[in-house]
């Protein structure tokens, strides 16, 4: 039997995508730490392909795929919402690619001003 771990997304944000690009920053800019930032970032875009754009609050790195929270079903943090902001603006600007950017704005613009 196979089993696929789920990891909250604002702790996969913060200690591992956060963790790697300090890594980079601090190296100097070893390639090596932005490529695995990368590599983590594109595996946790899933996240955001929700109705609202809203991210899912866990993630299966290894299958790319999001899914809802059994402990709080429908309902994202706005720490989540934040700490994906932030880490993901820098990994844009880092590696001139907007799309980690646009996925993490989307959430700002397109559901929060909604309130």
């Amino acid at each position: 039997m196979r089993v696929f771990s789920f990891w909250l997304i604002a702790q996969t944000t913060i200690r591992v995508l956060g963790g790697l690009l300090s890594a980079y920053h601090h190296s100097g800019g070893d390639a090596l730490y932005l490529d695995r930032a990368r590599d983590v970032a594109d595996r946790m875009l899933p996240v955001f392909d929700t109705p609202s754009g809203l991210p899912l609050p866990m993630v299966n790195l290894k299958q790319r795929k999001g899914v809802w929270s059994t402990d709080h079903r429908g309902l994202v943090s706005t720490a989540e919402a934040s700490t994906l902001q932030l880490e993901f603006r820098y990994l844009s600007e880092l590696t001139d690619d907007d799309i980690y950017w646009e996925k993490a704005e989307k959430v700002g613009l397109g559901q929060l001003c909604k309130v």
